[in-house]
């Protein structure tokens, strides 16, 4: 890597005027400082991620790993390039927010629905209650004496 970086810095310098030297720069220098003008901050984002997940590919699975990520890696940088990162990112907070919302729905919907039924158990009980004591009411002992007894309106009126 050193020897070709080296070899392209003595070629570019020698040949700097040249028809040689004008090819060399476009196609090493000016196209490769073109893409790099046009990354923007998500598309870096999207390039180290992919750089870790290959990275992560050698770590476990060493050989396979290389192999595998090989194959993998100019299917992901075509997707990272061609879709911003920041785009899918916003597409996935998107997602999770209408899941959330509508989850929100459904338990306000279950809250109120609980509250009902709870409501309607409470009257009910509150119903039982109120029929048992108008029907169930204490009543004082009958006398065994055939006298009437007083009524409460004429003795303490």
């Amino acid at each position: 890597m050193l020897l070709l970086s080296v070899l392209i810095i003595l070629g570019l310098t020698l040949a700097d005027e040249g028809v040689v030297g004008t090819a060399l720069k476009q196609w090493l220098v000016e196209t490769p400082a073109r893409f790099l003008a046009g990354l923007s901050r998500g598309r870096t984002l999207g390039l180290g991620l992919v750089a870790l997940v290959g990275l992560a590919a050698v770590m476990l699975f060493e050989t396979e790993g290389v192999r595998l990520f090989s194959m993998a890696a100019p299917d992901m940088v075509a997707w990272v390039l061609i879709f911003d990162v920041t785009v899918l990112f916003d597409i996935v907070v998107l997602a999770v927010s209408l899941r959330a919302v509508a989850g929100w729905r459904g338990l306000i919907r279950g809250r109120d629905l609980m509250q009902g039924l709870a409501r309607r158990l409470v009257g009910r009980i509150r119903g039982m209650r109120s029929r048992a004591r108008r029907v169930s009411g204490p009543r004082p002992p009958k006398s065994p004496s055939a006298d009437p007894e007083p009524r409460p309106a004429y003795a303490f009126a």
